[in-house]
């Protein structure tokens, strides 16, 4: 038998067995040789031989322990007859033979071969039962019945080994499986362990992958939406400086303020995929939004903004309505002006974009790709959005988001703080639409 077997469950039992075998073969000579005083030995032969050929069919024929019952019963027939044959006593009364022993042999093969101790219970139970029948028998038979005390103080003493025996083996074999049980869940566990880190790693990669992919379709998105309306602005104004002016600078203006919210997009994306953020608040973040849009245009921007910390995905959101907003309001309504506020209303937080454009019939009005993006990604974070205008009198952006996607701040003021700002000419209208 090999090392590695031996490791196993099934290996240390079957090495088990092979040591039973060898012991009892060992014992079937002093067996054998105590009965030649009682002149039964081919009896007692031919008992030990047969006792030796049905653990060997346990060991090689009947492997699981359902085939082995009949060999058990067979064993335990074999015993009777082994106890009955050799003479339990001779005529003196004395013990001269090692039965007990082979008893304890064949009582220990089937203990390590069950794993349930009711089971071991039983055998043990009809086993003695039918020792202490025969010990009894026999003792009538060679007239012992006279020494009474000379027989139950052996018949007790053989008592004693029988229940010692099965109380240390059996306590032996339970311990022995349990450790065994215990260890092979622990290896279970250091399986599962290995296999739950393996799968985080995985979707740490996986989420960092996706992660990346959607920063980078962000990228193109909106790179590829800022430089179109870019050059399409560019086109229209070289083509209107000669007849109208006003008009190619309004363009102008309003390329440079796409260029600019692109430029900002592309930085943050930047910032997102190297997993640093520009060390300012949400707060002054918009502000110079609002700031870097009336340099470039000399537009008014009147704002209030709570100093509240939102996800990095809320925040990118909000910031992306702003200027989605702002060059929808200088591009398509001729907005000169602009009143932006974010208020934290605590259990959700409130967003409201107007503006001095020409406005528009909202029976009429239909929303393009940038509204309906602005739109449904406010309901996907659990919030919802407002569109609303009237001809002559600007519009307006509503919006509300949970309070969940608020972040607690490390620095600064707290949520609900904000100051009104205004930026711009100041002999420019700074109405709301």
């Amino acid at each position: 038998m090999s090392l590695k077997a031996l490791k196993t469950d099934k290996g240390v039992i079957r090495l088990l067995e092979f040591v039973i075998l060898t012991l009892l073969a060992v014992m079937c000579i002093p067996v054998a040789l105590a009965s030649v005083q009682t002149g039964v030995i081919a009896f007692t032969i031919t008992v030990l031989v047969a006792l030796i050929l049905s653990m060997l069919a346990k060991l090689f024929i009947a492997k699981t322990f359902r085939r082995k019952i009949f060999w058990f019963v067979l064993d335990s027939v074999l015993l009777i007859l082994l106890t009955i044959f050799s003479g339990v006593r001779n005529r003196s009364g004395e013990t001269s033979t090692y039965n007990y022993i082979v008893y304890m042999l064949v009582l220990s093969e089937f203990y390590i071969s069950s794993e349930r101790l009711r089971d071991n219970v039983i055998m043990f139970a009809v086993n003695l039962g039918a020792y202490t029948i025969t010990y009894v028998v026999i003792a009538v038979f060679n007239g012992f019945i006279d020494a009474v005390f000379r027989t139950s103080s052996q018949y007790f003493l053989e008592l004693i080994v029988f229940c010692l025996h099965f109380i240390m083996f059996n306590f032996s074999m339970t311990v022995y499986r349990k450790n065994r049980t215990i260890e092979e869940n622990v290896k279970e566990l250091e399986e599962s362990r290995n296999e739950l880190l393996h799968a985080y790693e995985k979707l740490e990669e996986v989420t960092l992958i996706e992660e990346r992919n959607r920063i980078a379709k962000e990228i193109h998105d909106t790179a590829g939406h800022s430089l179109t309306t870019v050059i399409m602005q560019t086109e229209a104004a070289r083509l209107a400086v000669d007849s109208n002016p006003e008009e190619a600078k309004r363009c102008i203006s309003a390329a440079n303020i796409q260029a600019k919210n692109c430029l900002d997009e592309l930085r943050l994306s930047v910032h997102l995929l190297s997993g640093r953020r520009e060390n300012v608040t949400f707060k002054e973040y918009l502000e110079g939004i609002l700031g870097e849009t009336q340099d470039g245009t000399g537009i008014t921007v009147r704002s209030k903004i709570d100093d509240v910390a939102l996800s990095g995905e809320a925040e990118r959101f909000v910031a992306n309505t702003l200027r989605e907003g702002i060059s929808n309001g200088i591009r398509h309504g001729g907005s000169t002006a602009f009143f932006f506020e974010l208020k934290d209303k605590g259990n959700f937080i409130e967003m409201l974009l107007s503006d001095n454009g020409r406005g528009a019939d909202m029976k009429k009005f239909k929303e393009g790709f940038g509204l309906s993006g602005m739109r449904a990604k406010a309901e996907k974070l659990g919030g919802m959005v407002r569109f609303s205008s009237e001809e002559g009198e600007g519009f307006e952006i509503e919006m509300s988001l949970p309070g969940s996607l608020k972040e607690p701040q490390a620095e600064g003021k707290t949520g609900g703080e904000s100051e009104e700002k205004e930026t711009g000419d100041e002999n420019k209208s700074d109405d709301r639409g």
